[in-house]
């Protein structure tokens, strides 16, 4: 969200998301040839929705903020593929990645102030709570004696923990009440709640700090996040020469649809990993399998379009 026009920008979310409403789920069924499709029946999806509701955890699985989509780019927010299931090796191979062609840093930055990332007991309580505590208030219940993660291989595998956590859990938005549930008004502030900010950030920004990542601010606009990490030194622009060809990794922060200047951008999410050709994340506030209601679900996006950088753990 531009800088200076906070009320404006709010305004501009909320029309814009109503307008991604319109816009349903793509599967890999949809946009590959037939004969290589595997197409899932009616009765599957709806087993599929009604376990996602209900907060039944993905059997495959070890279990992102203000959203406004462009009138320029709504073709490319849906992606590939969505689903709430994630093999819970898709990432392991990207765990130690991230840096700019022969830089190497196993070790966590400094800057990122990392401290104790959120237990599974803690965030599995939380996850269930029929009152869950606000993202601050839960940080500070985390246990004194919990350790901080030290090398970065482990602070990118406790980000896809939390993630993946939150995916599994029931935080499709409310029928008719978009922008809001209680998982979702939990990981915000009562502001952001009451007035249904669009969330996308909101739940990137979060993930990293239930990660133990101090330095990032709870509730910024996708531009935040942007502006937060050229100010780290840890914003991968893909229109410059250095960066154009950065490969994310796991844990990282996914910017797209942002403006030449970097000042507004249109979503935003956590890279799983990625291919060549394509980027699979975990989003919150982004279409779901279940129509007309967002809630957090991986993505698989082409790389080609819409991807205007990456926030980098390294």
């Amino acid at each position: 969200m531009e800088p200076g026009s906070e009320l404006h920008g709010r305004q501009r979310a909320g029309v814009m998301h109503a307008t991604r409403r319109t816009l349903r789920a793509v599967t890999l069924a949809e946009v590959m040839p037939a004969k290589q499709s595997i197409h899932l029946g009616r009765k599957a999806l709806a087993a599929l929705a009604i376990a996602v509701v209900a907060g039944v955890p993905a059997a495959s699985a070890s279990a992102a903020p203000r959203l406004a989509i462009e009138p320029s780019s709504p073709a490319f927010e849906n992606g590939l593929s969505t689903s709430f299931r994630i093999a819970p090796t898709a990432f392991t191979a990207d765990l130690g990645g991230g840096t700019t062609p022969g830089e190497v840093q196993a070790i966590v930055g400094l800057d990122l102030l990392v401290g104790p990332a959120i237990p599974d007991v803690l965030l599995a309580a939380h996850l269930k709570s029929p009152k869950p505590l606000q993202t601050e208030l839960l940080l500070a219940s985390i246990p004194f004696a919990t350790k901080a993660s030290t090398s970065l291989k482990d602070l990118r595998a406790n980000v896809m923990r939390i993630a993946t956590a939150y995916m599994a859990a029931p935080t499709l938005e409310d029928n008719k009440s978009p922008n809001r549930s209680k998982l979702i008004c939990a990981l915000g502030t009562k502001e952001s709640c009451s007035q249904r900010w669009p969330w996308c950030a909101i739940f990137a920004s979060s993930m990293w700090r239930m990660a133990g990542i101090k330095a990032m601010p709870l509730t910024p606009p996708v531009s935040g996040i942007v502006a937060w990490g050229k100010q780290h030194h840890r914003w991968h622009d893909l229109n410059t020469k250095i960066d154009k060809n950065f490969q994310p990794a796991a844990g990282d922060i996914v910017a797209y649809g942002c403006d030449r200047t970097r000042a507004f951008c249109d979503h935003t999410g956590l890279v799983v990993s990625s291919t060549p050709k394509t980027l699979t994340t975990i989003e919150g506030n982004t279409s779901t399998l279940v129509k007309g209601r967002d809630g957090v679900a991986t993505k698989i996006r082409s790389r080609a379009t819409w991807i205007s950088g990456y926030i980098s753990l390294s």
